[in-house]
């Protein structure tokens, strides 16, 4: 604070000059009718409100398109009452009619060239023993020779093997063999019927004659075919079945008495 000194009255007078405060340019300025209004820098002086800024919206989930519903499934076709196939009956028909086929004869015959077939295997269902054949005309008939009988017909008797055997029909027959004699001694037909024999115990065969080599030749199915139904029956059963009336058992029966020239 400065002091001036000057004379009045010759006294001296002291005077305080306050120094003049400079007005604020922040100081509201007075209207004309009293009203004061803001100072343009009051907007740069006061401090802005700080506000949260709104977030930004997220972005909508994408929508897949709907998956459409199955298709539903194709009605199937009804069966044609009148396709062949559905009314072929197989060679086990007598078992989808519910029968049972009743076996009263055996036939003793050779597999026939247009037949599949199959023997049984084992020891328990082949026999082999001494036969009688006889033959009239295209005829031939196989009897069993009793053994007690067999030294009175050694020049009339042969050796046989006789075979179970089962065709695709279930059609049981005996099939016969001549083996080998004592001797050994053999032929080509003999040799190659027994060679389809033991072929025949594990797969279907047929049996085919070959004149010009004298054999017999066999073919097997290129196809699976079903394993073979065999019957019910023993072997016992079979050889009955299958010589029934043909049993030779007395130097009197009558096809002995026949082939002596008796009567």
């Amino acid at each position: 604070m400065a002091t001036a000194t000057a004379p009045v009255d010759d006294r001296e007078l002291d005077v305080t000059v306050k120094p003049k405060t400079p007005k604020r340019k922040e100081e509201a300025h007075m209207t004309a009718n009293g009203d004061s209004t803001p100072s343009p820098h009051d907007d740069e002086a006061a401090p802005k409100p700080v506000t949260n800024p709104t977030p930004a919206p997220e972005p909508a989930a994408m929508e897949l398109p709907a998956t459409p519903p199955p298709a539903p499934p194709a009605r199937p076709e009804p069966p044609d009452p009148f396709d062949p196939a559905a009314l072929r009956l197989g060679a086990d028909y007598s078992e989808g009619l519910g029968v049972r086929k009743v076996i009263t004869t055996v036939p003793n015959r050779k597999p026939n060239k247009s037949e599949w077939f199959q023997v049984r295997p084992g020891d328990a269902w082949r026999l082999q023993t001494a036969v009688l054949e006889l033959e009239k005309g295209v005829e031939r008939s196989t009897y069993l020779v009793a053994p007690s009988l067999w030294a009175d017909l050694s020049g009339e008797i042969t050796p046989a093997l006789l075979l179970t055997c089962v065709n695709r029909a279930n059609d049981l027959f005996i099939w016969r063999i001549k083996p080998p004699g004592a001797d050994g001694r053999s032929n080509t037909w003999t040799d190659s019927a027994l060679q389809i024999a033991k072929a025949a115990e594990t797969t279907w065969c047929r049996m085919v004659s070959d004149t010009t080599n004298g054999i017999y030749t066999h073919y097997v199915p290129t196809a699976e075919l079903p394993d073979p139904k065999w019957p019910d029956l023993s072997f016992n059963e079979i050889i009955k079945l299958g010589f029934r009336g043909r049993m030779i058992d007395s130097l009197d029966h009558p096809i002995l008495r026949e082939l002596r020239g008796g009567a």
